[in-house]
């Protein structure tokens, strides 16, 4: 199972994410066994993120998606109806992040639904492999692009990478990796993947 980090979320965006999360399951007349059965983790997981003591990891995000039958953008921003036309403008910087114990997230572009990719701010905080836990693994095709800092990207089979502002890397995001940053400074990149067979999320 994906790793969770303990650390409780008691403030924004957090808390309406874990309300969403159980608004969610008992609209579709879910209890919690059910959902966590259909996305594949601990019931006792799912109690704890609902009830905000767990904060969930990339993967564990993607497993609640795969489990409601939604994108995974849905799932992290507030619901917006869909776009006519295809087409929306975010200026300036992007809203509150999602927090993982490597990295922060920001979804771009929440409110184009039915893409079959899903793209995101990422920002990587991790500098030592030793104490990044669990390696990340999930069913998508991903795609990162360095906008800033230094990215070290280790995967099972290859050597790390090291890449800088301008660098682009493809890979299969079922091969376990770890992604940290090169320097006293996070990295930043974009990073957009596409969930196998369909439809992102």
């Amino acid at each position: 199972m994906a790793p969770l980090t303990d650390r409780p979320r008691s403030v924004e965006p957090h808390q309406e994410l874990a309300s969403r999360i159980k608004r969610w399951r008992e609209a579709r007349g879910l209890n919690q066994q059910a959902l966590a059965d259909r996305a594949g983790f601990a019931r006792s997981t799912l109690s704890k993120i609902e009830n905000g003591l767990l904060s969930p990891t990339f993967e564990i995000l993607l497993k609640l998606a795969q489990g409601f039958g939604c994108e995974l953008s849905d799932l992290v921003r507030a619901e917006a109806p869909v776009l006519v036309g295809r087409m929306v403008v975010e200026r300036g910087a992007p809203g509150a992040a999602i927090d993982n114990p490597n990295a922060r997230l920001w979804p771009l572009g929440a409110e184009l639904r039915g893409r079959p990719f899903q793209s995101m701010l990422v920002e990587f905080t991790q500098d030592d492999l030793a104490a990044f836990g669990e390696w990340n693994r999930h069913d998508t095709d991903d795609m990162l692009h360095v906008l800033s800092g230094t990215l070290v990207l280790h995967t099972e089979g290859y050597a790390p990478a090291t890449l800088h502002p301008g660098d682009t890397v493809h890979f299969d995001g079922t091969m376990p990796h770890a992604c940290l940053k090169g320097g006293r400074e996070p990295c930043r990149c974009l990073y957009v993947f596409a969930a196998r067979g369909g439809g992102a999320g």
